[in-house]
């Protein structure tokens, strides 16, 4: 199986960790596509946004190794995506060439707008990425497309166990954002809520995401 998780900024892909991290145990392949370094973080004061981009794209480069996957950016602007014809066309050309089954990114409807475009870019590229006129070789089969969960859009959820393994990859690589940003939320509380997402799903840590349809079968069965 092959996952490619499909986030405009480093640090938007510590809720799919687990997940992409179980797979890589298991054999699979997973790569992780960021469409921006994410310059404009307000977390960096006065320093130019291009020393910015070159931290993030640090960051995701060393979280992408934490885990086990690919690393890959795009070019756009931070802040300026739409989700329209150019990203969707530039994601659709890694999905061509990549060919992955499964495909992860954010919900339709989150406040920051680069996590909606995001989704709606990612949504188109999987009809563009069938077009040989658009993209060369075409990617056909069936790709399940993932988004992470809200729970105010009535579709089915979907969790992975995580396991004990995955869940150890996803909270190094939280820690390591953590202890960058400084932040207040404690490793503690994100174990905490992982854990809560297992036990709704009768394991010991899961991550929750959401798909048009239920699945058929488990991916981490």
């Amino acid at each position: 199986m092959r996952l490619l998780a499909v986030f405009p900024h480093p640090d938007d892909e510590i809720g799919v960790c687990g997940t992409l991290a179980k797979h890589v145990m298991r054999g699979d392949a997973a790569r992780i596509l960021w469409l921006t370094r994410g310059e404009l973080a307000s977390q960096f004061g006065q320093m130019s946004p291009e020393e910015v981009a070159r931290i993030r794209e640090g960051h995701g480069r060393t979280v992408a190794q934490m885990i086990g996957a690919e690393a890959q950016f795009l070019d756009f602007a931070d802040s300026s995506l739409t989700g329209g014809r150019e990203e969707a066309l530039a994601i659709a050309q890694v999905m061509a060439a990549w060919k992955p089954d499964v495909v992860f990114t954010w919900n339709p409807y989150d406040v920051h707008p680069d996590h909606r475009a995001a989704y709606w870019a990612t949504l188109s590229a999987l009809k563009f990425c069938r077009i040989p006129k658009l993209v060369g070789q075409p990617h056909r089969k069936p790709v399940r497309l993932l988004h992470y969960y809200r729970s105010d859009i009535p579709r089915p959820a979907v969790y992975v166990d995580v396991g004990e393994e995955g869940q150890a990859v996803a909270e190094q690589v939280f820690s390591f954002y953590r202890d960058f940003y400084q932040w207040e939320y404690s490793l503690e509380a994100f174990r905490a809520n992982r854990s809560r997402l297992g036990a709704e799903a009768s394991v010991k840590f899961a991550e929750r995401f959401q798909a048009e349809a239920p699945l058929a079968l488990p991916y981490l069965g």
